[in-house]
C-alpha cells in the first residue's frame, strides 16, 4: 500500500533512521516547563513572548518555546559521560505577522558531553545529510564565530558599541559599521578588515583564503585552521558544492561558541535548519560538558516551493573590489536600460535567485551565463 506523505512526515521518518545509525536515541520531554527557565534565559529564545499558565499547585508553567533549553536543563551529560539524542517536538512561539501564538513542529539533534573535533564534524555532517535527505538541492552555511570575535577584541570597544557592531556585522549593515569606525576613531588597517568581514562568504577554499589574508592575530588564524580542517573533510565526503562559508554569522555570544551553521532548501522561503556549538549555554546551567546540535523547522518544509519563474533579481553583477566605481555604476545602469533588475556584489550571496550572472573586469563583461532558478 502506498502512502502520500507530506514533506515533513517523510523527513521525520527518514531522519529518525539516519540519526539512530549514528547512535542517537529518541528523547521525549514534557510539553511544559517552569516559566522561570525561559524568563531567566530570554536571550537564548528566538522571540521574547512565552505562553504561560498557572498549574493547579500554583506554579507558573510555560508551553515550551524552545527544546534545547529544556534538554540542557534535564541532561545528565558530563565530560566523562556523553549523551546523543534526537527529538521530534512542538514548540509554541509568537507569530510576528498576526501577533498570535503558533504551534511549530520541530526536529532536532543534540550531542552533549565530551565534545571534540570529531563530535563537531559528525554533527555538521549530519546537518548536511539531513538537508540532502529533505532535498538534494540545498545549501549549508558554516561559520567560526570566534574569527569575528577575536578580531573585535583588538578594537577594545565599550560594551554598547561592541554589541551594536556585532549586530551590524550580522545584518551586513555597512552604514552601521561606518558609524562605529568614525565614532571609535579606528585606524585604516582595522577599518579595512571591519568593512570586509560582513562580506566574507562564498566557496569554502576561496573564502578561507581571503579571511586568512585579513587575519590580524594568531587567534584569528587558529580559528580558520580549525574551520579549514572541517571543510577539508566535508569536501572529501563530496559536500563541497552544497556548502559555503559565511563569517558574518555570529550567534548570541553569551550562549554559543565556535562553529555555527544554518541550512536552506532551494526555493523554500526560509531557513530550515540552524545549529552550532553551545558550551556557554551548558555552563550557564552549571553543566560541566560541551554541546553541539541543530534544529530542523519541519513547518518550513510544508510551505511549498517558490515557482521557478520568480527570481529575486534578473541579473547578479559580480565585480572585483578593485574595480573602478564608475565602471560598476555604468554597467548597472546599462543593464537597467535593457529592462533588467540588477544586484551588484563582490561575491555571490547565499540563496539569491537570479536569472543571469555577469562578471565585470576593467569595465567589461567577461562572463554571462543563464542560471536556472538560482
Amino acid at each position: 500500500m502506498k502512502y502520500n506523505l507530506k514533506p515533513d512526515e517523510r523527513a521525520t521518518l527518514e531522519l529518525r533512521g539516519l540519526y539512530e545509525k549514528y547512535g542517537y536515541k529518541k528523547y521525549k520531554i514534557s510539553k511544559f516547563e517552569e516559566y522561570s527557565l525561559y524568563a531567566t534565559n530570554r536571550d537564548f529564545l528566538i522571540g521574547d513572548k512565552v505562553l504561560t499558565f498557572t498549574d493547579l499547585d500554583g506554579r507558573l508553567l510555560a508551553m515550551k518555546p524552545d527544546v534545547t533549553l529544556s534538554v540542557i536543563n534535564n541532561t545528565r551529560a558530563t565530560r566523562e559521560k556523553s549523551e546523543k539524542l534526537y527529538y521530534i517536538e512542538n514548540v509554541y512561539r509568537e507569530n510576528r505577522e498576526n501577533h498570535c501564538f503558533k504551534e511549530i513542529n520541530q526536529m532536532g539533534l543534540e550531542y552533549m558531553g565530551k565534545i571534540d573535533k570529531y563530535s563537531v564534524l559528525e554533527v555538521i555532517t549530519l546537518a548536511a545529510k539531513s538537508l540532502k535527505t529533505i532535498d538534494s538541492d540545498y545549501l549549508l552555511e558554516i561559520s567560526h564565530m570566534h574569527y569575528t570575535i577575536d578580531f573585535l577584541k583588538e578594537l577594545k570597544l565599550d560594551e554598547g558599541m561592541y554589541m551594536g557592531l556585532l549586530n551590524s556585522i550580522r545584518q551586513k549593515n555597512v552604514t552601521g559599521i561606518e558609524q562605529v569606525i568614525l565614532k571609535a576613531g579606528l585606524d585604516e588597517r582595522h577599518s579595512d578588515v571591519l568593512r570586509k568581514i560582513p562580506f566574507l562568504y562564498g566557496e569554502m577554499g576561496k573564502t578561507i583564503k581571503r579571511a586568512k589574508a585579513m587575519a590580524l592575530n594568531d587567534s584569528m588564524l587558529n580559528d580558520l585552521d580549525e574551520l579549514q580542517e572541517y571543510c577539508s573533510v566535508l569536501k572529501s565526503l563530496g559536500y563541497a558544492k552544497n556548502i559555503q562559508i559565511d563569517l558574518s554569522m555570529v550567534n548570541d555570544i553569551d550562549y554559543y561558541n565556535g562553529i555555527v551553521f544554518r541550512g536552506y532548501i532551494r526555493d523554500l522561503p526560509g531557513c530550515v535548519l540552524a545549529g552550532g556549538q553551545y558550551d556557554k549555554a551548558m555552563a550557564i546551567f552549571g553543566k560541566d560538558a560541551g554541546a553541539v546540535g541543530f534544529a530542523i523547522y519541519l513547518d518550513e518544509l510544508t510551505k511549498g516551493k517558490i515557482p521557478a519563474s520568480q527570481y529575486d533579481v534578473d541579473v547578479l553583477l559580480i565585480y572585483h573590489e578593485d574595480e573602478e566605481l564608475t565602471n560598476v555604476i555604468k554597467s548597472v545602469r546599462n543593464l537597467q536600460k535593457e529592462g533588467f533588475s540588477v544586484r551588484a556584489e563582490t561575491a555571490e550571496p547565499p540563496c539569491l535567485r537570479y536569472r543571469y550572472r555577469y562578471e565585470l573586469k576593467e569595465g567589461k563583461f567577461v562572463d554571462a551565463a543563464e542560471m536556472q532558478t538560482r
